[in-house]
């Protein structure tokens, strides 16, 4: 409606055209003893029997989540939906589940292993974008804060050592704008 002119979002919605500022994938956090705690990368497979703490409905991450599971026909066990990320972290801390999370949040590494869950060798997730309607002006100043941040997040965007060990995710392509 044309009453935002920037915004942050996942890409992948063709109404806007944006900018790639940082990849975000999911992540297992289980407990330091868990019999899956030394595997580098986690099959969403391999979690069908495992008790599972999510975010709730209307993540992103809970979504791409879903749509793994469903193209690996894998059923999830879930104990726990949860708006707080902090919140099923902790509780996969002290052995209630492992806690699927974007790479965005941040997570003390005591007591915890953090995995990229990945579908058949994929990471699972997209690209954040800032993004703009194209078919309404874009003030000089708006271009230029997404000028900005894009090269302020490239240096340091949210979860960048832990994707490092994740199978890269494809960078979307960027609008001419």
């Amino acid at each position: 409606r044309g009453e935002i002119e920037v915004g942050i979002m996942p890409s992948g919605d063709a109404r806007f055209e944006g900018r790639a500022l940082y990849p975000m994938s999911l992540r297992a956090v289980r407990p330091q003893g868990h019999r899956l705690g030394r595997r580098p990368l986690l099959e969403v497979a391999e979690l069908e029997s495992e008790p599972l703490l999510l975010l709730s409905r209307g993540f992103a991450s809970r979504a791409w989540f879903e749509a793994a599971c469903q193209i690996a026909h894998v059923r999830g066990r879930v104990v726990l939906e949860s708006g707080a990320p902090q919140t099923i972290v902790a509780l996969a801390r002290t052995g209630h589940g492992i806690a699927i999370v974007p790479s965005p949040v941040r997570i003390p590494g005591d007591g915890v292993r953090i995995a990229p869950v990945v579908h058949r060798g994929t990471s699972i997730g997209r690209w954040t974008v800032a993004c703009w309607d194209g078919r309404r002006f874009f003030a000089p100043y708006a271009e230029f804060f997404v000028k900005e941040l894009a090269t302020s997040v490239r240096r340091d965007y949210p979860g960048r050592d832990f994707l490092r060990r994740a199978p890269p995710i494809p960078q979307p392509r960027e609008s001419k704008s």
